[in-house]
């Protein structure tokens, strides 16, 4: 046990495009057998469905990528004066401090502590930069994914025909019911959850559009991408929209944070059961651990694998349980 996880800590950069190629096979498998079933060679199908899927991708990117591009360069200019403006912020909030009638402790322990902010913020500017190229095995994973989910499309009926001829004839009911409640889960969750995280940034788009801010398209596209993970996505989702709107005033910001806490009550209570429909059943803790555990094996692929993953095996333990108990 100790030596495969192991070789999962030191093949998890191997691995992840493996994963996500199995993740785009599994999204795509049901159209493209829908084209078989209307007399398709299997090849063609796949051509088909892909060619579909990059002129989508091609339509969104021509639409979308200019203007956050565009918006990001933008931001990334602008970050200087917002620093200047916290500065500015920061002392005059000082100078109204020694004015008041404050022990002489109190100033010294709040002087230091704005200086230690104002050193470690140049700090985090460049962690967050560090951090944007850190994703770069990261694309190349997304990249070589298709290409790897090309050939487990094309192989699936003999991949599943292999399968069922090594599975004796005894376990095959029982298979077929662990392959319809895996099937039932990674639905519920992988489809689920994109149409989610659609809904939250368009919300969130529209949410900024109101309130006024600046890069409405780039903080949308935030808010989707990060909503995928659990529990820290829409904090780190709406933290840009917050820092933007402090720079306005703090009672813009408190706009801000109020109207994400909406979008995402909404999320939780609306938007999620009717689009999920069934939750995949996994307590918090156990959602939390599978996080950690897929944030330090796989960094933010294994943080927005880690629920899926955690609930396809809590199907497999499941019937494991049941075959050997009853």
């Amino acid at each position: 046990m100790a030596g495969g996880l192991l070789l999962l800590w030191y093949t998890r950069a191997i691995l992840m495009p493996f994963i996500l190629a199995f993740v785009v096979a599994y999204l795509l498998a049901p159209l493209v057998e829908a084209f078989v079933r209307h007399g398709l060679n299997r090849i063609v199908a796949i051509f088909i469905v892909y060619i579909l899927l990059g002129f989508a991708v091609a339509a969104a990117v021509l639409y979308m990528v200019p203007i956050l591009v565009q918006e990001s360069v933008h931001l990334i200019k602008m970050v200087p004066a917002f620093i200047n403006s916290a500065q500015v912020t920061w002392n005059l909030w000082l100078t109204r401090l020694h004015q008041a009638p404050i022990p002489s402790s109190v100033r010294s322990a709040i002087n230091a502590t704005g200086k230690h902010l104002q050193s470690q913020l140049y700090g985090v500017v460049k962690g967050i930069f560090s951090a944007i190229f850190g994703l770069v095995p990261g694309v190349i994973s997304v990249i070589v994914a298709p290409v790897l989910g090309f050939y487990l499309l094309k192989d699936l009926d003999r991949v599943r025909s292999r399968f069922w001829d090594v599975v004796p004839l005894e376990w095959r009911p029982s298979m077929f019911k662990l392959g319809f409640d895996l099937d039932r889960a990674l639905n519920g969750f992988i489809r689920g959850q994109l149409l989610v995280a659609l809904a939250v940034g368009a919300l969130s788009t529209t949410l900024v559009i109101v309130l006024g801010l600046p890069f409405p398209l780039l903080i949308g596209a935030v808010a989707t991408v990060t909503d995928v993970i659990p529990y820290v996505g829409p904090i780190a989702g709406a933290l840009p929209a917050v820092v933007l709107a402090l720079n306005i005033s703090p009672w813009t910001a408190l706009d801000t944070i109020l109207g994400f806490i909406a979008i995402h009550q909404l999320e939780g209570t609306v938007i999620a059961p009717k689009v999920m429909g069934e939750s995949v059943g996994l307590h918090p803790l156990v959602v939390v651990f599978a996080i950690l555990a897929g944030g330090e094996l796989g960094g933010i692929l294994g943080l927005l694998l880690a629920v899926p993953t955690a609930a396809v095996l809590k199907v497999l333990f499941s019937h494991l349980y049941r075959r050997f108990t009853i």
